[in-house]
């Protein structure tokens, strides 16, 4: 009788230690899946914000050669775009494609892991800039500063505010990601031994 619940005992316990081995598994496992999914979430919407941006800077290389397409003039492309007269030269543009180019890089960069600091710190420039920019629509869109019937405030209602507000989100999350998958210095070091 001792040697049956000795047995049923040593058999419990070989079936708890393998539920437990299973249990670790399906653990280590999903959290693979959920790493992995996030790395894919943060690589499109990088890939997204970049793509913008690359697009923006192509828009702005187009309009620095004189063209004011959609628009019929310069001064109707400077309001519908910015509410104000700006001179649309390539001493303006070129600039500015360059920065927007170089932003496009380093989100980029930082969403796959890439660039180091210099990375992180453009995806936070652009995850700031896109958000002041959505901040300012929103006050735009209440009317303030910007006529009512004019087409900067359509635009603004239709286009620039809703994708300030989207990619800045997306910028954001990148940004905040990059830094969530970064261990402290602190922590490198006491793991190193130091």
């Amino acid at each position: 009788m001792y040697n049956a619940a000795e047995a049923a005992g040593s058999t419990r316990t070989a079936t708890d230690a393998t539920a437990a081995a299973d249990v670790a598994v399906a653990a280590a496992a999903t959290a693979a899946v959920t790493t992995a999914s996030a790395i894919a979430a943060r690589r499109r919407k990088g890939t997204a914000v970049a793509a913008l941006l690359a697009g923006d800077a192509l828009v702005h290389a187009f309009w620095a050669t004189g063209a004011t397409w959609p628009a019929d003039s310069t001064e109707a492309l400077s309001q519908g775009l910015l509410n104000a007269d700006v001179p649309f030269t390539p001493r303006v543009l070129l600039p500015l494609c360059a920065l927007l180019t170089t932003a496009a890089v380093g989100i980029y960069a930082h969403s796959r892991g890439r660039g180091g600091r210099l990375a992180a710190l453009v995806t936070a420039a652009v995850a700031t800039g896109l958000t002041v920019r959505a901040g300012a629509g929103v006050v735009w869109a209440f009317g303030v500063g910007a006529d009512p019937g004019s087409t900067f405030h359509r635009l603004n209602l239709a286009v620039y505010t809703p994708v300030c507000v989207g990619f800045g989100y997306a910028a954001a999350r990148v940004a905040l990601d990059g830094i969530a998958r970064r261990p402290s210095r602190l922590l490198r070091t006491r793991t190193a031994g130091r």
